[in-house]
């Protein structure tokens, strides 16, 4: 612990926006790793829904999906309403469930805007430190003495710690952002393919 108040003095005083960020930063990677799961996003019971509606069984289907509360079920609940309606134009159906499945893209990228902000502005704030330190560095050249030994010490120690704790912060949630848009993107092709089989069981 002394260690890291003694790395936030040799810093300056961007340190502090630093570790807000970094710590902001760490919250949103470990609640995206809980949270952005495949099985977060299809019911549990998707596979028995699959074979009823295989099978023909739309009502039972309709109420199979109406036992568990999802959002999933709830969009496929909205497309057999409709089905058992009459309405059976296979783009229309697809259509409809894209569009009661839309509320699940912002689950999917939850925070993930935030993440890409620390990865810009973490840099900048350790540039702005690289900058406090550089003149406190210029400062000690106009004077002499032990103080100019100090000062010029505190500017070059401000200048690297600043410079790497900016890098320490942006690389994991540019890393991050990146990795949980990959694995975002998949999740909603999968659930988007899920959607389309079903919809293509309809007879």
């Amino acid at each position: 612990m002394d260690f890291l108040f003694e790395w936030i003095q040799k810093g300056g005083i961007v340190m502090y926006p630093l570790l807000l960020l970094s710590l902001l930063s760490w919250y949103i990677i470990l609640e995206r790793a809980m949270n952005l799961r495949l099985k977060n996003f299809l019911p549990p019971n998707l596979n028995e829904l699959k074979m009823l509606i295989q099978k023909g069984d739309y009502e039972s289907a309709l109420k199979v999906a109406s036992v568990v509360e999802h959002p999933f079920t709830k969009a496929l609940s909205v497309v057999l309403d409709e089905y058992l309606k009459g309405r059976r134009e296979k783009g229309y159906l697809i259509q409809l469930m894209e569009s009661e499945l839309a509320p699940l893209v912002p689950k999917v990228e939850k925070n993930l805007p935030l993440l890409s902000t620390t990865a810009s502005v973490a840099p900048l704030l350790g540039l702005f430190g690289t900058i406090t330190g550089l003149i406190k560095v210029f400062q000690a050249f106009a004077i002499s003495g032990e103080e100019a030994i100090q000062l010029l010490a505190r500017g070059i120690s401000e200048v690297l710690v600043a410079a790497a704790t900016g890098l320490g912060v942006a690389i994991p949630a540019f890393v991050a952002y990146w990795v949980y848009r990959m694995v975002g993107n998949g999740i909603l092709d999968r659930v988007s393919e899920e959607a389309r089989q079903i919809i293509n069981y309809l007879e």
